[in-house]
């Protein structure tokens, strides 16, 4: 797999393109948000898996943090990790907490805002480059 056998979880988890990876989201989200690119900007985010078909990535974003209107090229999921936000397609405004998955398809554009401090993990499926 790529790892050495004393490696930590945390570590073992920052080799992305491994065939099997263990993530500890309450770990990486604390890291994430004492990260310098957090501090410096209302959202910060970071890929936790990257493989031919999948991409997994874990996004925090402070009170009031956004982020502009986007879309991807594939299908994804958002799944609210912590907090609350506003995920808007559109004028359809819908609010993602703990807990709930949202799904969407390709080339949808939406936004995403941050009530409070929050967090979500972002699925996109399809092919990448690697």
């Amino acid at each position: 797999m790529g790892t050495d056998a004393s490696e930590t979880p945390r570590a073992r988890a920052h080799h992305v393109t491994d065939p099997l990876i263990e993530i500890d989201l309450a770990t990486e989200l604390e890291s994430l948000r004492t990260s310098a690119s957090y501090q410096a900007a209302d959202h910060a985010a970071k890929t936790i898996v990257k493989q031919p078909g999948i991409r997994v990535v874990l996004i925090a974003l402070k009170a009031g943090g956004h982020m502009h209107e986007h879309h991807a090229d594939c299908a994804i999921t958002v799944q609210g990790v912590d907090g609350h936000m506003e995920f808007r397609v559109g004028e359809t405004l819908v609010a993602l907490t703990r807990g709930r998955l949202l799904t969407l398809a390709a080339w949808v554009p939406h936004r995403v805002t941050g009530i409070d401090e929050s967090a979500l993990l972002l699925t996109i499926g399809g092919a990448h480059v690697p």
